[in-house]
């Protein structure tokens, strides 16, 4: 398939699809899917939207209003006083927030294992189980997922393990699969629309 072609028309900037259709011609085939054709498109419209066309694999945690912190992580901050302290610091942010969750054991573990990837993994446990889908080793060097094509092999993986092929053609049930709600849910849905109008005008 022309994947080139295909970001572009999907939406993805024309500098950024050349820098990313290598990763997708390699990686993003029928055959790497349990639903084929039929679920390409589904996982296309979510990695698009949750790395903003493809210009985001990193998260970014330099917050610099407390009152964003505090609407972000109300559990860890209980007054804009305290959130103050964190902000326009991402990595004492993350260290703190992560902390001791997901897998996280050592104090910079939060910093470490921030958000990375197409969909974000986050946290020891999440780059370690899916460093063992993919054969690296993510925890040993977890900017491999700033790389296109580990980025796009991480969320193969990841979206295999964790999105049911009963949920396909379901925009509202994939996006809470992936966001965790439906955060963005319109330009979720716009997108799986247009990326199953082009991919089957490109098979």
């Amino acid at each position: 398939m022309d994947w080139k072609s295909i970001l572009i028309e999907c939406g993805v900037k024309r500098a950024t699809a050349e820098k990313w259709f290598p990763a997708f011609s390699e990686l993003c085939t029928p055959a790497k899917f349990s639903s084929g054709f039929d679920e390409i498109d589904d996982f296309i419209a979510q990695i698009l939207h949750e790395s903003g066309m493809l210009e985001r694999v990193e998260e970014n945690l330099n917050y610099s209003s407390a009152a964003r912190l505090c609407v972000v992580w109300p559990r860890k901050f209980k007054s804009e006083d305290q959130a103050e302290l964190f902000t326009k610091a991402p990595e004492k942010l993350a260290n703190y927030v992560y902390r001791g969750i997901i897998g996280n054991k050592y104090d910079d573990d939060g910093w470490r294992f921030r958000g990375r990837g197409l969909i974000q993994l986050t946290g020891r446990d999440n780059y370690l189980s899916v460093g063992l889908k993919i054969g690296a080793d993510l925890c040993q060097n977890p900017d491999l997922l700033i790389q296109p094509y580990y980025a796009l092999k991480s969320a193969i993986a990841w979206w295999e393990g964790s999105v049911p092929d009963s949920f396909l053609n379901d925009v509202v049930k994939v996006s809470k699969r992936v966001n965790g709600g439906t955060n963005g849910l319109e330009h979720r849905t716009k997108l799986f629309e247009t990326c199953k109008s082009v991919i089957e005008a490109h098979k």
